[in-house]
C-alpha cells in the first residue's frame, strides 16, 4: 500500500476521473452480487460459488487499483479521497474486511464447514453499510470531477480576460497606425494595407475570445475587463491630439 506523506493534489485528467467514477459505481453492484451469491451458495447452489469467486476477484482487484494503482488510474490522488479511504471513514479498512469475510464465507461453503452459515449471515449484515460507503466513494469521485471542471472554466475565463486586454491594446495600436498612415498621405498607403490586415486579425481574436467564454451575442455586454470599440477609438484619437 502506498504511504502518503504530503497533502498536495495530483494532476488527474477528467477522462481518468470518469473511469474512476465508473469503477467505483461498479463496485456497488459487485458488492451486492457477492452477498447475493454467497447467500445462494449457502442454500446449496454450486453455480453461485463460481459466480461469487469471479465477482470477488474483480472487486478486490478494482479496490486495489482505486487505492494504490500506479498506472493510468493513479490511485488515491487528493486529500478528500485520502481522508475517505484512510481517515475517519476508514473506507479502505472496511472494504478489506468485507473482502476477507467474503473469502472466509466462500472457503467455509466450499469445504462444507459447519460455520458456513454463520459466516454468510455476518456477510449479509455488512451488505447495506458497505453499499452506503461505496456510494459515498462514488460521490467523492464525482465531486473531484466537478472540481476539475470548475478549475478548467476558471482557467478559460482567465485566458479570455487576458486575451481581451491584449485585443484592446492591439486595437488601439492598429487605430493609431491607421491615423498615422492617413496623415502620411500617399507615403502611408502601404502601411495602411498592413494595418487593415492587422485589424482583421484582431477581429478574429475577438471572435476566439467569445468562443472561449462560451458565446456572447452581439447585444450582450462586453466581457469583464474589455473596453467597448467606441471607447477604444476615443482613446486612440486622443493619443494623437
Amino acid at each position: 500500500m502506498k504511504q502518503w506523506t504530503h497533502s498536495s493534489r495530483a494532476e488527474v485528467s477528467a477522462q481518468t476521473i470518469g473511469q474512476l467514477i465508473n469503477l467505483s459505481g461498479r463496485q456497488r453492484m459487485l458488492s451486492q452480487r457477492i452477498v447475493l451469491h454467497v447467500l445462494l451458495a449457502s442454500y446449496g447452489d454450486d453455480a453461485a460459488l463460481i459466480v461469487v469467486k469471479d465477482c470477488l476477484a474483480t472487486f478486490a482487484q478494482t479496490h486495489a487499483d482505486l487505492v494504490s494503482g500506479d498506472g493510468p488510474l493513479t490511485g488515491v490522488f487528493s486529500d478528500a479521497l485520502r481522508q475517505l479511504y484512510f481517515g475517519n471513514r476508514h473506507a479502505d479498512e472496511s472494504i478489506q474486511r468485507f473482502i476477507a469475510q467474503a473469502n472466509q464465507a466462500v472457503s467455509c461453503l466450499e469445504s462444507g464447514m459447519t460455520d458456513g452459515r454463520e459466516k454468510t449471515d455476518a456477510l449479509v449484515v455488512q451488505a447495506t453499510p458497505l453499499l452506503e460507503l461505496l456510494q459515498e466513494i462514488t460521490l467523492a469521485y464525482q465531486q473531484e470531477m466537478r472540481s476539475i471542471e470548475t478549475a478548467s472554466l476558471k482557467r478559460q475565463s482567465d485566458i479570455a480576460e487576458q486575451l481581451g486586454h491584449i485585443s484592446m491594446q492591439a486595437n488601439i495600436v492598429a487605430l493609431n497606425a491607421r491615423i498615422a498612415a492617413a496623415r502620411a498621405g500617399q507615403f502611408g498607403r502601404e502601411f495602411a494595407v498592413i494595418t487593415t490586415v492587422l485589424a482583421d486579425i484582431i477581429k478574429e481574436m475577438d471572435q476566439l475570445i467569445h468562443s472561449v467564454v462560451n458565446t456572447r451575442s452581439a447585444n450582450e455586454a462586453p466581457p469583464r475587463g474589455s473596453v467597448p470599440a467606441q471607447g477604444r477609438h476615443v482613446r486612440a484619437d486622443r493619443a494623437f491630439q
